[in-house]
């Protein structure tokens, strides 16, 4: 039952839906012991990076609902005092209204897999506001499906082996989580989060904080990069710069490819991280709305010269254990792109 624990607290901190939640059974909720555990790993105050106070409400409501319809004997089964007195605390709060809860930024921890049973968990902090649009109509203000989907292939043995030790570039970075799981846990030598947006610049930073030991700082560079110009290189990246020049071995993307007008200027830039920032790999996960869309896509990179190869990955589902949570029932693909003739 731990790893049913485990699991439900994981979806908790990364704010899967309340419906999608893997809940232990009614008996199991019933125990006191595991009543107690709900309240210190979920629902204390004092917890860090806590989801918004309207979340944790629909999800305690849930729980304590499950639990009273349980209750058949008062005698012997009872709710935690601890739940109820924090399902209070939450009641009384003001509620926020539609708008200032699409624009509310919030902490999101997202949880990988584990490597083994004794390994500690592998955890990314984001800050988010899920329905919050930002100028020229992005929502990088959010981690997308593909990038937790690209996230789930890369805590594989062999996504592993495609970053560890190498210099790796993200665009369209966002909330920075695929760049900030690389820096944190997957021995990046170095990751530069590339996004257009100023803001959201400012805000990987600031996840950056969050993410780092006191002990050093993660080897993770946010940088604006609007596409077909120079990479900005930032006060905090000369260290990247070798002879001269700013290298990369890999680089990746996730949910890049949502119009075909964008497809162009994609292709271009993948061709300047090949000529100019000696990028090998570019690594690239892709939410299939509109597979005309994506097949677009790799037309491009047929004409263009690119030797495109899918990874054999398959989405995850919300119930699944072996990757980051994500519910989605539209497929996801990733392929592996490189210049053709290396």
């Amino acid at each position: 039952m731990a790893d049913n624990l485990l699991k439900l607290e994981a979806q908790y901190f990364q704010l899967v839906e309340p419906r999608d939640l893997h809940i232990p059974p009614e008996d199991v909720l019933l125990q006191p012991a595991i009543q107690q555990a709900l309240y210190e790993r979920m629902f204390d105050e004092s917890l860090p990076a806590l989801p918004p106070a309207a979340y944790r409400t629909r999800v305690l409501k849930l729980i304590t609902t499950l639990i009273e319809d349980a209750i058949t004997d008062p005698d012997e089964d009872e709710l935690n005092d601890n739940l109820m007195e924090a399902f209070g605390t939450l009641l009384a709060q003001p509620k926020p209204n539609s708008i200032e809860l699409a624009q509310q930024l919030s902490s999101v921890k997202y949880t990988a897999p584990r490597e083994s049973s004794e390994s500690r968990p592998r955890e990314v902090v984001t800050i988010e506001s899920r329905g919050l649009i930002l100028s020229g109509g992005t929502t990088g203000n959010r981690t997308w499906e593909a990038a937790l989907h690209l996230g789930s292939f890369l805590a594989t043995p062999e996504g592993d082996k495609l970053v560890r030790g190498k210099r790796v570039i993200e665009l369209g970075a966002g909330t920075g989580f695929l760049s900030l799981f690389c820096a944190r846990h997957l021995g990046v030598r170095s990751v530069v989060a590339s996004d257009r947006e100023p803001s959201l610049i400012a805000n990987m930073q600031d996840c950056a904080v969050l993410n780092s030991d006191n002990e050093c700082s993660l080897p993770f560079f946010p940088a604006l990069w609007n596409w077909g110009t120079p990479l900005e290189i930032s006060d905090d990246m000369p260290s990247l710069v070798e002879n001269d020049m700013l290298s990369f071995d890999v680089a990746l993307g996730a949910d890049l490819i949502y119009d075909t007008d964008i497809i162009p200027l994609l292709l271009s830039t993948i061709e300047d991280l090949f000529e100019n920032y000696h990028v090998k790999k570019f690594v690239i996960s892709a939410t299939l709305r509109n597979e005309n869309t994506f097949q677009t896509f790799l037309d491009g990179c047929e004409q263009t010269n690119f030797r495109v190869e899918k990874i054999p990955y398959e989405s995850i589902d919300s119930q699944s254990q072996s990757g980051f949570f994500h519910s989605t029932s539209i497929p996801i693909v990733t392929y592996q792109i490189s210049k053709g003739g290396e």
